[in-house]
């Protein structure tokens, strides 16, 4: 499948691993960097970067493990922490806006926390602060694919079955696009591209106690048919920052620049031009 057309990709070795990003819009315009979720990849973003580099330079980032990136001998918080702070050097980025999904928001709520001097604007999409791995649902399958790798799919339609049993709420073309773009041809058909042992070793840390300290104007945005950011989490993460918002994205399951870029995208610029991000 051809991805939307407009992103410079872009590699730089740091800490010992190789990084892909996609860079969108021109350098002129103030900075914005995007982090996808866990098994995730940088065209995540694909159906928002053009509207967004209108008004933005996108830096979409292929977190260590996924997408084009290399892989990581660990998966902790305070891993993706200091690869984005030793890019931001590359990138000679002062301050930024920054913007992830799930994993990528819980990874931003850390780099908020530890580099605020850095961070205009936080958008965080459908995650909480606290997250405890052990519990999910399917952790028996993560901890098999940690062991045993990727499968091989005979086609992309066999490997959107799978990947419409993970998101049951996006639009076919918009979950066959992201599915597309995640996978590599391999002796035999196709495997997904993200390091195996990615979903088993994240290691979240616990920022609950983090986020009074975060003074940067914060959007939290929550998928209304999400089955990872409660309803009631949502509301106390937002009392217990001092300036955060709320959006809560009609129709959406948890990932919501699949499910519903066109509603989100409006959100977010609207929310940054009314916060004075430039």
């Amino acid at each position: 499948m051809e991805p939307i057309a407009g992103a410079v990709e872009r590699h730089a070795q740091v800490r010992g691993i190789r990084f892909h990003w996609l860079e969108w819009g021109a350098p002129p315009s103030p900075p914005m960097v995007l982090l996808h979720g866990l098994t995730g990849h940088a065209r995540t973003w694909d159906h928002m970067a053009p509207a967004l580099a209108e008004h933005y330079r996108i830096f979409a980032l292929d977190q260590r493990g996924h997408g084009e990136s290399g892989a990581g001998e660990t998966y902790a918080t305070q891993d993706f922490v200091d690869d984005l702070e030793a890019l931001r050097q590359v990138w000679g980025l002062r301050r930024f806006v920054l913007m992830g999904l799930s994993m990528g928001g819980h990874n931003a709520i850390a780099y908020a926390a530890q580099h605020a001097e850095r961070v205009s604007h936080l958008i965080v999409i459908d995650i909480p602060p606290s997250i405890d791995r052990s519990r999910a649902p399917n952790w028996q399958q993560i901890s098999r694919l940690a062991d045993e790798g990727h499968k091989v799919y005979a086609s992309v339609d066999e490997a959107m079955v799978d990947a419409r049993a993970g998101n049951p709420t996006a639009p076919d073309a918009n979950l066959r696009y992201r599915t597309a773009l995640n996978l590599r041809p391999v002796d035999g058909g196709w495997q997904l591209k993200y390091d195996p042992r990615a979903p088993a070793h994240w290691q979240p840390a616990d920022l609950s106690e983090q986020l009074p300290t975060m003074t940067m104007p914060v959007l939290l945005v929550r998928g209304e048919l999400t089955q990872v950011l409660a309803a009631p989490m949502a509301e106390t993460m937002v009392r217990t920052w001092p300036r955060a918002n709320l959006a809560v994205i009609a129709g959406s399951g948890h990932s919501v620049p699949t499910d519903r870029p066109e509603a989100l995208t409006p959100v977010v610029l609207d929310w940054l031009a009314r916060h004075g991000a430039s």
